[in-house]
């Protein structure tokens, strides 16, 4: 019987590195690493701050504490189109927390005014009967005025913004379209309002 030789390295046996687990990490490593975080730390801090304070810094028109959004006035012949932008409107104060919204006899200050204008384009043209696109131009006018004096603390009676929708060929869907640009509209009128009312003061 021939019997086959084994060899082994007696440098690898004898290796004290076989022995550590990988999971083992050194001292030094662990430091590195706690080093590294602490300065990816410091370098996200400034834009997570920023980040956080956008559109909840400044005060409050008149200081006041609360506010009441009235129903926009529709001036339009859109149809219910004031109760699209009059949600938005709400919707972003209680998304800020930053000014209650109460009833009108309880509030501080009373936001109101109307859907002023609604103005339609031809953006893109399939032929010269058909419109494959088309924007939609929204103009609001709105006044923020103290609950007690009629004081006006803000106005804005030009505040527009477009969006765009496809022309379908069929009414339902064009205008289930019209509805959602109307919708992303109010929802840009009302973060600048916000943003208006406090980083203005």
């Amino acid at each position: 019987m021939i019997k086959v030789a084994t060899i082994r390295n007696p440098l690898l046996a004898a290796s004290p590195f076989r022995r550590v687990p990988v999971s083992v990490r050194s001292p030094g490593s662990f430091c590195l690493r706690v080093a590294l975080a602490a300065c990816i730390l410091a370098l996200l801090a400034p834009f997570g701050c920023a980040y956080h304070l956008s559109g909840t810094g400044g005060q409050a028109p008149g200081d006041i504490q609360s506010v009441a959004v009235n129903v926009l006035r529709n001036n339009t012949a859109e149809i219910g189109i004031e109760t699209i932008f009059t949600n938005a409107i709400r919707n972003e104060f209680i998304r800020w927390k930053r000014l209650p919204i109460k009833p009108a006899n309880e509030a501080e200050a009373v936001l109101g005014g109307s859907v002023a204008r609604i103005r339609t384009d031809r953006a893109t043209y399939l032929d010269r009967n058909r419109t494959l696109q088309t924007r939609v131009t929204v103009t609001l006018s709105l006044t923020l005025t103290r609950a007690d004096t009629d004081e006006v603390l803000w106005q804005n009676k030009n505040l527009s913004y477009y969006d765009e929708y496809v022309e379908t060929g069929n009414a339902l869907n064009t205008n289930r379209l019209r509805n959602e640009a109307f919708r992303r509209i109010a929802e840009f009128l009302a973060e600048k309002i916000y943003k208006d009312l406090f980083e203005g003061f």
